[in-house]
């Protein structure tokens, strides 16, 4: 998108008072695009005939700008004869300073084009260390196929740092769970309501079952998160109406370490059912296998948050169209209890 009017800065030659300063000899003229172009046109052509063909204009339309050309400059920049036209010495000192202008601004829409077309562009996601590990690798090997001129780049950390990096204008999207309420700058929709599953090792005597109840896990070795999580809270809310939350076999910082102590045979994990994902992009992370979960049915909501007041670019709108083209929730039964916690 061209702009009909700019403000072009040229240093014009100096007047016939010496004791000018050289502020004084720099000065702001306006001038429009179809001048420099119509000036162009005509020194390159040598003959207002063929510059107002090459332009699609009249040639009293074409003379008409270089007269308001000239007059803005105060400066003659052809001379005109019955026979002959020739660039005065200021018009030949103008072309290259006009020919470069133009060239950078056609260079300037072209890539404002390319990044409103999506070809160019770079977005700023955030995600939580475990989304990190499980989706999103496959989902970036799948966005740079879709948009390989789009630079993308990953943030992992907890939900509360990362949306204090989108309020400070360092991410441009989060991925994760959040208190939406909580957070009336933010605008978060749900892509994702994943369910809450058993985590165990392959020989673990309940890998076998087809599902399992909360009421069942009561006498398992629980590997828990520590106090404060977001997934910790959730489990408790759960086992509350059950009698509380067992004492855990361990508690533990990171979801991996968990994951590890399961597969090691130390307990059980309660998690989303894409932790499973973390190193094995077909689903089935090495050694653990998911049992699913019910009465109740328990699911963990992940959100694709941005701030409200700012507007996305291009790049991260596409992200956004990805985003939601692979992570969509499945509808959840009316009958079956849902649950959010906040990481």
């Amino acid at each position: 998108m061209l702009l009909n009017s700019i403000p072009v800065v040229m240093i014009l030659p100096p007047m016939s008072d010496d004791r000018q300063s050289p502020a004084a000899r720099l000065r702001p003229v306006n001038v429009s695009l179809k001048q420099l172009r119509g000036f162009a046109a005509v020194a390159r052509q040598g003959s207002f005939t063929r510059a107002a063909q090459e332009l699609f204009l009249s040639q009293s339309a074409l003379s008409a700008l270089i007269r308001g050309l000239e007059a803005e400059l105060g400066l003659r920049l052809l001379d005109r004869t019955t026979r002959r036209l020739e660039l005065t010495e200021a018009g030949h000192e103008l072309v290259p300073t006009v020919e470069r202008l133009l060239a950078d601004l056609d260079h300037a829409a072209h890539e404002l084009r390319e990044v409103a077309e999506r070809r160019r562009g770079r977005v700023r996601l955030g995600t939580t260390p475990l989304l990190a590990a499980s989706m999103m690798p496959e989902l970036m090997v799948s966005f740079a196929a879709a948009w390989p001129g789009v630079e993308l780049s990953l943030t992992d950390a907890s939900a509360d740092v990362l949306l204090t990096k989108l309020r400070q204008g360092e991410l441009d999207l989060a991925l994760a769970t959040f208190d939406h309420a909580a957070e009336p700058d933010i605008e978060a929709e749900t892509l994702l309501a994943d369910p809450m599953v058993l985590v165990c090792a392959r020989g673990h005597a309940l890998a076998g079952e087809a599902s399992l109840t909360w009421a069942q896990l009561l006498d398992q070795p629980l590997l828990l998160l520590k106090p404060g999580s977001g997934l910790r809270a959730l489990v408790e809310q759960t086992f509350a109406p059950l009698g509380g939350c067992p004492k855990p076999a361990q508690e533990v910082s990171h979801i991996t370490t968990a994951m590890a102590m399961a597969a090691a045979g130390l307990g059980v994990a309660i998690l989303p059912a894409y932790a499973l994902r973390v190193g094995a992009p077909e689903g089935r992370a090495q050694g653990l296998v998911g049992v699913p979960l019910t009465a109740p049915e328990v699911r963990r909501e992940l959100s694709l948050a941005q701030l409200k007041q700012r507007s996305l670019s291009p790049a991260a709108r596409a992200m956004v169209e990805h985003l939601k083209a692979h992570l969509v929730a499945p509808a959840a039964s009316s009958t079956r209890s849902r649950r959010r916690a906040a990481t």
